[in-house]
């Protein structure tokens, strides 16, 4: 893969007449906060002009970017009698268009004022932006996306039972291939609807886990979706409903724990040839068996739960997918792994492992939840290692794992245990990524446990993605990534042929 090269924009730094700027963004763009003018007028009179206006030249007229509050105050400070200078250093910044020059003015974060809900939603259809494709990229505090999003969908007429979806994800990778991915951001969650829409129903493959109706909630979650319809204009749908109410710091009352749906299409996309076999010792649930038969690839998941695996089928049946393309086997991954499962070797190893005793999955005592750690590490280990076995040379494998408490509040070393088992199958440690959660009813249980303990609410997990081979290849088997396409074109051709 090439070397992406970094390039600058920035043309000159020159002295212009301040006087005639003009501004791309409306008055009512921001407002100020926390006495935010005072403290500009203060920190200019004090520190003088220290910070050169951010400017954009088109046609002989000087658009400013970035500096529209220090304008507004030096004409304030000049009006009272101070002496301003003529001339005042601006940087000119390259743009290829009005259109980009507007994406750079939402970019620039000012610390003084704050960015208005309907000033953003003006200046987002005065320049027609991509608002959720480059949302990821703001700093605006109190952003209330749900919010915002209904604003969106009454100001442009949209039909209501349609969701607002940005025309492209980061056309390469769909998110940047960062060592932090925050599943909390509302691209994300717009990502993870689109999965959702699909009809793909991810509690019903956890039937052996207790869980509790999404529907299942307290008096003010009702209240929250009825305010939520007024805001969107049409009816929320329940992950809507519990995403915004975790993010009101309400509590959610929750099953057993669902694998990420972006997450998995990420480690498909970054880290699987196209059409490539995945196998999955630890399948748990359908989720990464549904994503995998929905983007091409051939996926093979083991658990030790016949009746779970059943309703993997179920779901799978209910998307339509090939059923010798999606594939899950019951039994013992410690037994079945033993054998050969595929004739030429898997081109992905992917999978969510038990974390220890933390989720009880059944009374099985070959289920790993059940066992003391000693004997879980143990089994586990071996089961790494017969997996690693089946997967071809110069190929990689990812691991989401999380470390969990003993019985006395120590942590077991589970992420740490997991690195050494790669490393003793053959493998070593690539890449480190931290998803970030959701806080959830984290934010509520957070003030007890660490009161009662000093114990750190934890809000990741950690994504271990390990290699086979010589990394000098990959290059060679992992062409350039252009994901461009959007879940609604893999819906169409995959799933409604």
């Amino acid at each position: 893969m090439n070397e992406q090269v970094i390039s600058s924009r920035v043309l000159k730094t020159d002295l212009i007449n301040w006087r005639e700027l003009q501004f791309i963004q409306q008055d009512n763009f921001k407002e100020w906060v926390s006495n935010g003018a005072e403290k500009l007028v203060d920190s200019i009179l004090k520190y003088q002009f220290i910070a050169p206006f951010m400017v954009w030249q088109s046609e002989g007229i000087n658009y400013c970017l970035d500096g529209k509050h220090r304008f507004l105050d030096l004409e304030k400070i000049s009006n009272k009698g101070a002496n301003v200078p003529y001339l005042l250093p601006a940087t000119f910044i390259d743009c290829a268009n009005m259109k980009e020059a507007a994406e750079l003015v939402l970019v620039y974060s000012s610390n003084y004022a704050k960015i208005t809900q309907q000033g953003l939603l003006d200046f987002v259809n005065n320049f027609n932006l991509d608002f959720p494709d480059i949302q990821s990229m703001l700093n605006i505090s109190d952003f209330d996306d749900i919010s915002f999003q209904g604003l969106l969908n009454k100001s442009n007429g949209n039909d209501t039972t349609t969701e607002v979806v940005p025309s492209s994800l980061k056309d390469s990778f769909i998110f940047p291939p960062f060592s932090i991915l925050d599943s909390r951001s509302g691209v994300w969650q717009e990502r993870k609807r689109k999965w959702l829409s699909l009809g793909f129903n991810s509690q019903e493959t956890r039937e052996d886990v207790e869980l509790i109706a999404k529907s299942g909630q307290s008096s003010g979650v009702y209240e929250l979706r009825n305010k939520m319809r007024d805001m969107l204009q049409r009816e929320p749908t329940w992950d809507e409903i519990i995403d915004y109410a975790k993010k009101k710091g309400m509590h959610i009352y929750e099953g057993a724990s669902i694998f990420d749906l972006v997450l998995c299409e990420l480690s498909y996309r970054w880290f699987c040839p196209d059409g490539g076999k995945i196998l999955d010792p630890f399948a748990g649930g359908s989720v990464r068996g549904v994503v995998a038969g929905v983007l091409g690839y051939e996926y093979l998941g083991i658990d030790l739960r016949e009746d779970q695996c059943v309703a993997n089928r179920k779901q799978a049946s209910v998307l339509k997918l090939d059923v010798v393309q999606t594939q899950w086997y019951a039994g013992d991954s410690n037994e079945v792994l033993s054998h050969k499962m595929s004739e030429d070797g898997f081109d992905f190893v992917y999978s969510c492992p038990p974390y220890a005793d933390l989720e009880k999955y059944s009374n099985d005592p070959k289920d790993l939840s059940n066992m003391d750690y000693a004997d879980f590490k143990e089994v586990y280990f071996s089961i790494i290692k017969k997996s690693v076995a089946q997967l071809k040379e110069d190929r990689f494998a990812c691991f989401v794992v999380g470390d969990v408490r003993d019985k006395k509040g120590f942590y077991y070393n589970f992420v740490s245990d997991t690195i050494q088992a790669f490393k003793d199958a053959g493998m070593e440690l690539y890449n480190e990524i931290i998803l970030v959660n959701v806080v959830g009813s984290l934010a509520i249980r957070v003030r007890r446990q660490f009161n009662g303990g000093r114990k750190i609410g934890k809000m990741h997990q950690n994504v271990l993605v390990f290699y086979k081979g010589d990394p000098k290849k990959i290059k060679d088997n992992f062409p350039e990534l252009n994901l461009g396409d959007d879940l609604e074109a893999i819906a169409s051709e995959e799933l409604l042929s």
